[in-house]
């Protein structure tokens, strides 16, 4: 779920960078403004947080590869949590496993 989170929101963001353009008006707190009045840094947001759903995805595979490698026990639990609450899973799980198993 969270690959796909991450490719829409990436399309998203790169169609609402291109519309604005297009369309060459923007809109600022609801009103029609030149696209010179918005503020320029305001782009960055799409980039901003497809970065950040890059780091996620990459904690959840984190996680997930060492639930997969270092669980005895649990493995079948741990994968189907991981797996199915994605971002939350792992974030579970490295509170729960991982710093235990690392504070050892």
């Amino acid at each position: 779920m969270s690959k796909l989170f991450g490719k829409v929101l990436a399309v998203f963001s790169i169609f609402l960078a291109t519309a604005s353009t297009a369309l060459a008006e923007c809109t600022l707190n609801g009103q029609i403004v030149p696209c010179e009045d918005v503020p320029s840094w305001i782009f960055l947001f799409p980039i901003l947080i497809f970065v950040i759903s890059i780091a996620f995805f990459v904690f959840w595979i984190w996680m997930l590869v060492d639930a997969i490698q270092n669980q005895k026990e649990d493995r079948p639990m741990w994968i189907l949590i991981i797996v199915f609450l994605n971002f939350l899973g792992s974030i579970i799980y490295y509170f729960s496993e991982k710093r235990k198993r690392n504070k050892k």
